[in-house]
């Protein structure tokens, strides 16, 4: 009886610098072939890295929670998240149900099973990622305190059910994914995302375009970004 193939999913976050993805798209496939896997899902979306909407990740994770996937094949690391916070968040929601993540060009790893490797990776995620929320809290207080005291408002306001940039912080360092922290804060998930991107825009954790800009995020299937079964 035939060994059944694993499932893997292709995702690659193209960037506003980078408009041809031929050679990711190429090496992607190239990978999953090598490894015997069965690609059931390719995702490429085009997104700048400041923004946390991408539906093209959402529908990877969505499929992984449903149990259509058993591994996930990216790039490099910085594809799957836009900061240390996020890209932890999103190795935790893999690894919960039961998925591995291999990112190609750094021959990382983490295998859904516990071994010494994976958990190694994780752990000092989770220690940067913890030093970056710290970060962000405190930058994030001590720039609400200068605007007050220059009697400034910065930025879009927060409505009164906003959630604080730090607690958002908190949650996604723990793991807690956009629907649970907005339970949990009784926020909706896009007040939590623009307190976040609030918190890490204040903080410096990520770069800045040289002028304010906004992003359009679109998502484009490459071949067909429908599950085969």
């Amino acid at each position: 009886m035939a060994q059944r193939r694993l499932r893997a999913a292709l995702y690659h976050r193209v960037s506003t610098r980078e408009q041809n993805p031929r050679l990711a798209r190429r090496e992607l496939r190239a990978a999953a072939a090598v490894r015997g896997l069965r690609v059931v899902l390719e995702v490429e979306e085009t997104a700048s890295g400041r923004g946390s909407v991408r539906p093209g990740l959402d529908r990877i994770l969505t499929a992984a929670q449903r149990g259509q996937l058993d591994v996930v094949l990216v790039q490099r690391l910085d594809r799957w998240g836009r900061s240390t916070l996020d890209l932890l968040a999103n190795l935790r929601r893999l690894r919960s149900a039961g998925v591995a993540f291999v990112a190609i060009a750094q021959g990382l790893e983490v295998r859904a099973q516990h071994d010494a490797v994976s958990d190694l990776t994780l752990t000092v995620l989770a220690a940067v990622a913890e030093f970056e929320r710290a970060v962000i809290v405190e930058r994030t207080l001590d720039g609400l305190a200068a605007a007050r005291r220059a009697g400034k408002k910065l930025g879009r306001p927060l409505s009164k059910s906003a959630p604080p940039p730090e607690r958002v912080a908190a949650l996604r360092a723990a793991g807690r994914t956009w629907p649970e922290i907005a339970r949990r804060l009784r926020c909706t998930e896009s007040s939590a995302r623009r307190a976040f991107d609030r918190g890490l825009s204040k903080s410096g954790a990520r770069s800045a375009p040289s002028r304010p800009s906004r992003m359009r995020s679109s998502t484009r299937a490459a071949g067909s970004d429908r599950l085969r079964r």
